[in-house]
């Protein structure tokens, strides 16, 4: 099996797109789960396009800069403020009302926010995994299970079209595809390799955490209820 193959079959095969919070939200995801989820995934767009200018920082391959910088640019909705993926999002959450005065992190969030800052700081090929493959390419998985469940949502209720879900799902399949020909053409060692490869499951384990602070809520909520 050559890298990329590897690379995504660690991800498909991952615990971490079968968290008990995703798997129920398939079936029956509420309006206080939508906004939750948002909620933290809005700190994690904070910090994306941050981890990006970090990696590229970390090789003098003007190629490989090239690539990630373009990565960069369309997260940054190619220079239009109103287009960023930050902005995108923000709109969203105030069309569902959304109360940004008291909103919070999680510390389930915060380390994993934390986590990647860790692994990108490990090198450039830890890096390289952990924005590819276990970004790129997972947040694609994702979506597309949250986007499922925010247009069933949509139907019994008046929501807003989710623009932030599409522009995501769009921009991540052509990231992801162009993250993974850069580690085809710049991990050609086997050290490198194996730095992908262990960049990219640390940050799959590392987002297990984002979905452990929501189950936390859950269980909180219910005994309290």
């Amino acid at each position: 099996m050559n890298l990329v193959n590897t690379l995504k079959t660690d991800v498909e095969t991952h615990p971490v797109l079968k968290s008990q919070w995703l798997l129920e939200r398939n079936k029956s995801m509420s309006f206080n789960d939508l906004i939750l989820w948002l909620s933290q995934e809005y700190f994690v767009s904070i910090g994306f396009v941050d981890w990006f200018l970090q990696v590229a920082a970390k090789t003098r391959d003007q190629n490989a800069k090239i690539i990630l910088v373009e990565n960069i640019w369309g997260e940054l909705g190619e220079g239009k403020i109103e287009d960023t993926h930050v902005s995108i999002l923000t709109e969203f959450l105030t069309k569902l009302n959304f109360d940004f005065v008291n909103h919070t992190l999680l510390p389930e969030t915060k380390t994993y926010l934390d986590k990647m800052e860790t692994i990108i700081g490990k090198g450039f090929f830890y890096g390289l995994g952990a924005l590819g493959p276990a970004n790129e390419y997972l947040l694609k998985l994702e979506y597309s299970q949250i986007s499922e469940a925010y247009q069933k949502l949509k139907a019994e209720m008046t929501l807003p079209e989710g623009k932030f879900f599409q522009v995501n799902l769009d921009a991540d399949e052509g990231h992801s595809q162009k993250m993974f020909e850069l580690i085809n053409q710049t991990a050609v060692t086997d050290e490198a390799k194996k730095q992908v490869i262990e960049g990219n499951l640390l940050a799959l384990a590392a987002r297990e955490d984002f979905y452990t602070g929501l189950t936390r809520l859950d269980k909180e909520r219910l005994t309290t209820v």
